[in-house]
């Protein structure tokens, strides 16, 4: 017996010792948008290995430096997860652009630690997105500029509309960031979009997830409290309004917290059964939805400055714009259109994993 209790304790220290220890790094990774920016994420992972989640801090928040806007996730620490540093923010340099080419370094990001952190990452093809207030608002967006990239979703409070948003916020809170103040933004930075809704409507178009929510092919769990001031939940009721309209509810799950959130807090007075209701489902959502979504054969897609898909990729001669992609993999045809776009760089994939080929495609109106 003694023999055989030595044995088994050998084991397990050899065991234990084998066992990686929890990841927690905030560090740099490249772009593929300007080599001269420097981007930052924080990579953490509690266990040995996880599946891959992206979490988006809020519209004032950060990862190095934390905000009240950010709203936590209680889930983050079963997974993998990969905090972007939105531009601006912490030790990311570069200016905010409120859901432009921010949303590629979030990808970038993906495929960083896919290469870089491979043995700890199970099933990488698997990819789940989640984010409250701000960070709800890139959720939205990045499932309709990446439609084919997360095998799930999950939206807290977050912002559908930013000509809408911009309207509603009385106390300026938001607004002077979005069209800046004598042409910069309260920190003395290029306006996050520029202009308003009147004199820009479709830049603000382009950044808002309502705009695209027709690309939706990701399951997406959205919860918003009814007495958000901040983010009012028409923002949520109207996402989810048009992902009906346009034939993809059956993706959508929406939960509307009655009396959550007030003028400072989105989830303001959430109570702890409403608390664990949200984990729980939360939680069992990402369960129930492990499969990456496939890319229609051919199909339409709007185009909000840019789209990025595994076969093909459209990107509009602004972010400010917005178009549309009619396209056929099978016989290779595709015609982007767009009202004030005039070019378009068209990059189509030859085969799964195949070369890329980059054209420059005039849009028809």
């Amino acid at each position: 017996m003694p023999i055989r209790h030595s044995a088994l304790l050998l084991f397990a220290s050899l065991v234990t010792a084998a066992a990686p220890a929890p990841l927690l790094e905030y560090r740099e990774y490249p772009g593929n948008v300007d080599p001269k920016l420097r981007l930052f994420a924080r990579f953490e992972c509690a266990a040995p290995t996880g599946v891959l989640l992206v979490n988006m801090h809020g519209w004032h928040g950060g990862v190095k430096k934390p905000h009240t806007d950010d709203v936590p996730d209680p889930l983050a620490k079963n997974y993998f997860v990969i905090s972007p540093e939105m531009r601006g923010r912490g030790d990311a340099t570069g200016q905010p652009d409120c859901n432009g080419w921010e949303l590629q370094d979030v990808v970038d990001a993906v495929e960083f630690a896919r290469r870089h952190y491979r043995d700890r990452i199970v099933s990488p093809e698997i990819v789940f997105l989640s984010g409250g207030s701000g960070g709800g608002g890139n959720v939205f967006a990045l499932l309709g500029k990446f439609p084919d990239t997360f095998a799930a979703a999950r939206a807290y409070y977050g912002i559908s509309d930013y000509a809408l948003w911009h309207t509603f916020d009385s106390k300026g809170e938001f607004r002077d960031e979005l069209e800046g103040i004598d042409g910069k933004d309260p920190k003395g930075r290029p306006p996050w979009i520029g202009g308003s809704p009147e004199t820009n409507p479709e830049a603000y178009r382009s950044r808002g997830g309502l705009t695209t929510v027709g690309n939706l092919l990701t399951p997406t769990l959205v919860f918003h409290g009814s007495d958000d001031a901040r983010v009012p939940v028409m923002h949520a009721r109207l996402w989810v309004g048009a992902a009906h309209g346009a034939g993809r509810g059956a993706l959508v799950n929406y939960h509307e917290q009655a009396g959550v959130g007030d003028n400072r807090l989105h989830n303001a007075n959430e109570t702890k059964e409403q608390l664990a209701f949200r984990t729980r489902t939360g939680e069992q959502f990402l369960r129930t939805h492990r499969t990456p979504p496939v890319l229609p054969e051919r199909g339409a897609f709007v185009v909000a400055g840019y789209l990025k898909t595994a076969r093909f990729e459209v990107v509009l001669d602004s972010i400010d714009r917005v178009g549309r992609v009619d396209y056929d993999l099978a016989t290779g045809r595709f015609e982007v259109r767009a009202a004030t776009a005039r070019r378009a760089i068209l990059r189509v994939r030859s085969g799964s994993g195949g070369d890329w080929r980059e054209t420059e495609v005039e849009c028809r109106p």
